[in-house]
């Protein structure tokens, strides 16, 4: 559950440490608020994380330094023993170019842009042994030459280590097995990039907003059908989006089969990787998923099909 701050946010000139300036603010609303800075020393503008913890920090920077991904915002270094430092990067919260958008809809073209490159992200991330678990637009920034990076590894965990006794993340986004203090995989941030990819779509959330009588209504909801907010959406993409939304992790389609058959619903502006590549061993997952023949999504009885079978035989 996301938490709110306790304090006003530093105003402009106010001082964190010995080389560091609060310039303005970017992100205020949190616990754990994120500050343009200058950096006296370095002579540059850096965005800023005031962690509540000298742990936190060493924290999350760690994680941090495991990735070299264009689509993450690393690490620069700690500051101050609390102050995590970041790239500044200019542009927009996803959130705020969601909330923009006429009727808060994107159009599809752009949406699959992004979440292709939020997804190839999210690929480093499993790739390199992490899961996110707190996918959302407020954690996606969009820079000025359209391209997404995902940031705040806070709820961040390493697959290897025993989930923590809490729930982390934010409500609406998050997988049911995380909601219900489950084991958790891939499938969990790929659960939450379904909603978030729904809600670009549609300016809504699949399952409906939470509520304090009913935190997690993804537990027992049915996802409302994209094609009620966005009757023109096709079919596939609306198959594919619900087969990730599955209450049952081992039913969602990997992201290695995700991806491609994202791409093939760009329709305006050049691709985004050439012509007729091979994705995976034999075949390419896009000619796979175009050859299979179409279905209704599934998500709230699974499947009892083997789970890389189920991900290109009812998408597309």
């Amino acid at each position: 559950m996301t938490k709110k701050a306790e304090k006003k946010p530093l105003k402009s000139g106010a001082r964190l440490d010995d080389n560091l300036t609060v310039i303005s603010v970017i992100d205020g609303g949190s616990v754990e608020p994120v500050y343009l800075v200058w950096h006296k020393r370095d002579w540059c503008p850096l965005a800023c994380k005031v962690m509540q913890s000298p742990h936190r920090a060493k924290s999350e920077f760690d994680v941090l330094s495991c990735f070299a991904h264009p689509n993450i915002l690393r690490g620069l270094g700690i500051s101050g023993q609390v102050h995590l430092l970041m790239p500044f990067v200019e542009g927009t919260l996803l959130s705020d170019a969601i909330d923009g958008a006429p009727r808060r809809r994107l159009s599809v073209s752009d949406t699959m842009r992004l979440a292709i490159y939020i997804g190839a992200a999210l690929t480093h991330v499993h790739n390199r042994g992490f899961l996110h678990m707190d996918v959302k637009p407020d954690n996606i920034i969009v820079g000025v030459d359209g391209r997404p990076m995902l940031f705040d590894f806070g709820a961040a965990r390493r697959m290897s280590v025993e989930r923590p006794a809490e729930y982390v993340g934010t409500n609406v986004y998050s997988a049911p097995e995380e909601c219900s203090l489950g084991s958790v995989g891939p499938g969990a941030d790929i659960f939450s990039l379904a909603v978030m990819i729904y809600e670009m779509l549609t300016g809504e959330v699949p399952f409906g907003r939470d509520t304090p009588d009913e935190p997690f209504p993804q537990l027992k909801r049915d996802a409302t059908p994209l094609k009620k907010y966005r009757p023109n959406v096709p079919r596939g993409l609306e198959n594919l989006v619900f087969a990730c939304l599955e209450r049952n992790p081992a039913f969602r389609p990997e992201l290695a089969e995700i991806l491609p058959i994202l791409h093939s619903f760009i329709e305006h502006g050049p691709p985004m990787w050439p012509p007729n590549l091979v994705f995976g061993p034999g075949h390419g997952v896009l000619e796979s998923a175009a050859a299979a023949p179409k279905a209704e999504p599934t998500h709230q009885q699974p499947s009892s099909r083997h789970p890389s079978k189920r991900g290109t035989a009812q998408l597309h």
